[in-house]
């Protein structure tokens, strides 16, 4: 039985299904025999104070969960769900748990507010449903790289070489290490496995923000094991958005010098290029 367990999603303000800016975020706290959700959403020029419906959102819909008052410049909300014998319970009935994977807030005139906890895929579809198109989607339907699937089976050395024509390159660490400026669109260079990451909430969070990651070979990351890739999410350092990094599967921190407090860098993790 599952006694305790700690997730944290970020949280967007959505116009019509497109994404116009970050909007907070939500810590689910598991326990026994109940789920708390702690709701931080800050005042941007979309969110605006009132009272707004609070909506669960399952692999079947948006299921109603009251009110969330927002009228401070960061509003603070804070929800308890029991659970028993993994199902959600509530006034209306059951639902559950493993089918409920984020929070919407509706504010009005096609303006929302959500973000998942989840990251499994038909749960992750579920809770982008309102969208016109996901990015994953996006990087799908962009076109493909004809460099790319010219190089067959060669070696990732000799692949390495292509993409650097195609790509613009950057030394983000102020060394050698050369690495790709790359965008949600470019997922497609991944193998399918690692597509998936364009609905981490982890990655989306720094994307957003800074509007580029970063792809490359790190020998020095990769140690013994020789070439490998990496992709890279821009941040700042600190110890708790490490530990954040870390249970959204980033393995570590990279930046020019050494790593401090609020200094700006990358949290890295290994991909494997298609």
């Amino acid at each position: 039985m599952l006694l305790y367990e700690k997730k944290i999603g970020y949280l967007s303000v959505y116009q019509d299904g497109e994404r116009k800016s970050s909007a907070g975020f939500l810590r689910v706290e598991r326990e026994r025999s109940a789920c708390r959700l702690e709701i931080h959403i800050k005042k941007s020029a979309e969110v605006y104070n009132g009272n707004y419906m609070l909506l669960l959102i399952t692999k079947d819909g948006e299921l109603p969960w009251g009110t969330v008052s927002i009228r401070k410049e960061e509003a603070f909300a804070e929800k308890m769900i029991p659970v028993r014998r993994d199902m959600f319970c509530f006034e209306g009935g059951q639902v559950r748990e493993e089918d409920v994977c984020g929070i919407a807030i509706r504010l009005g005139e096609g303006w929302k507010i959500s973000g998942c906890w989840k990251e499994s895929a038909s749960l992750q579809r579920a809770c982008q449903k309102t969208e016109q198109k996901t990015e994953r989607e996006a990087a799908y339907d962009s076109m493909e790289n004809p460099v790319l699937h010219a190089a067959g089976g060669s070696r990732l050395e000799d692949k390495w070489t292509r993409l650097q024509r195609s790509y613009k390159t950057v030394h983000p660490f102020g060394d050698d290490r050369t690495f790709l400026s790359v965008e949600l669109r470019d997922f497609h260079l991944l193998t399918a496995p690692y597509q998936r990451l364009a609905n981490n909430s982890f990655l989306l969070h720094g994307f957003y923000n800074y509007r580029h990651l970063i792809l490359g070979p790190d020998k020095e990351l990769g140690g013994s094991s020789g070439i490998c890739f990496y992709l890279g999410v821009p941040g700042a350092y600190f110890e708790r958005e490490k530990m954040v990094a870390v249970m959204f599967g980033f393995e570590g921190f990279e930046c020019g010098g050494a790593v401090e407090n609020g200094k700006f860098g990358y949290y890295m993790r290994r991909v494997e290029v298609g």
